[in-house]
């Protein structure tokens, strides 16, 4: 860890069991990210919540202060169960803001692939796929796009539901073109899962068929545990990101069903008129290969609380919600 990651989380420690605004009690650090911190806590109530607490040097910025509460309306105009609800903001006794979210316990997809010897199992990636195209759906016809999909992202709960986090750089089609907020630089997202068109900056061609690449890139990462492009430095990851078409699925991972390789790759198709045309495109072609791989439909209970196994045991995180604002 840096020395300003451990900065900003022995000061994040300094405020465990000290009450918000006299009602709620920070019962335990979750994690710390370059624009905020998020703790467990507990209403004088009786009722668990996270909170999300904006880092005290970045409250002074009055773009990252409406990009951080921005996060919270956002995911609650998506208004689907697959979003982290934001239950309330306000502004701590030392003048902070914060956003009171719905406490999560489980752990985030890029920490189940991590403790992975090769990659998640087909069935796994597919039911995955499917939940997040379920709340893409929703966010499209509502004009929301994500812009920052990836396995970090992504959270699975104990009893098996899947949550879309951090909407903390999404747009709405009514800002398109505005700054501002959202602004304009090539640096919002995260090089390794960006289309072509974010990589180049060409925010206004940003829309919800990138979403729909940037799933592909998860999907392609899920099962191969390699990215798309692989390069030892940012920059790098953002020239391939430019100028390279993704290399075929099967080609990185051969016995790969090839139902599944024609999903990732036309997702992943470097001209977006090759790609998927809207999110329920994209599901429908998801469950007809999980039929074929797996056989049988996946039902509609499994969109809300699938199968994809047991968790270890561990303390809760939403750890990947604290990385930006």
């Amino acid at each position: 860890m840096s020395d300003l990651g451990l900065e900003l989380t022995r000061r994040a420690e300094l405020r465990i069991g000290t009450f918000l605004k006299e009602k709620w009690h920070l019962d335990a650090l979750i994690g710390v990210g370059g624009m905020a911190a998020v703790y467990s806590a507990t209403h004088r109530n009786g009722k668990r919540a996270a909170i999300k607490i904006l880092h005290a040097e970045r409250t002074i910025d009055q773009n990252i202060r409406a990009r951080f509460l921005r996060e919270g309306y956002v995911a609650n105009k998506v208004g689907h169960p697959g979003t982290v609800s934001v239950l309330d903001d306000d502004s701590t006794e030392d003048g902070a803001i914060f956003l009171v979210m719905e406490l999560l316990e489980g752990e985030t997809l890029q920490a189940r692939l991590e403790a992975s010897a090769s990659g998640l199992p087909v069935s796994d990636v597919l039911i995955v796929a499917d939940r997040i195209l379920d709340v893409l759906e929703a966010a499209h016809e509502k004009g929301v796009v994500h812009r920052d999909l990836k396995p970090e992202n992504v959270f699975s709960t104990r009893e098996g539901a899947v949550k879309l986090l951090d909407f903390g750089i999404a747009r709405l089609r009514e800002m398109t073109g505005k700054t501002g907020a959202t602004g304009s630089s090539s640096s919002l997202g995260t090089p390794a899962f960006m289309p072509p068109e974010q990589a180049r900056g060409r925010w206004n061609s940003v829309d919800a068929q990138s979403d729909l690449w940037a799933i592909g890139a998860t999907m392609f990462t899920l099962l191969t545990k390699r990215h798309v492009h692989e390069a030892p430095t940012v920059n790098e990851h953002l020239l391939a990101a430019m100028t390279e078409p993704a290399p075929l699925l099967a080609s990185v991972m051969p016995d790969v069903p090839p139902s599944v390789a024609a999903i990732v790759d036309k997702a992943l198709a470097f001209d977006k008129k090759a790609r998927f045309d809207d999110a329920a495109t994209m599901r429908a072609a998801v469950r007809e290969a999980y039929g074929g791989v797996c056989g049988g439909d996946i039902p509609a209970v499994v969109r809300a609380a699938g199968p994809l196994g047991p968790l270890p045991q561990g303390p809760t995180s939403v750890a990947s919600a604290a990385s930006r604002a």
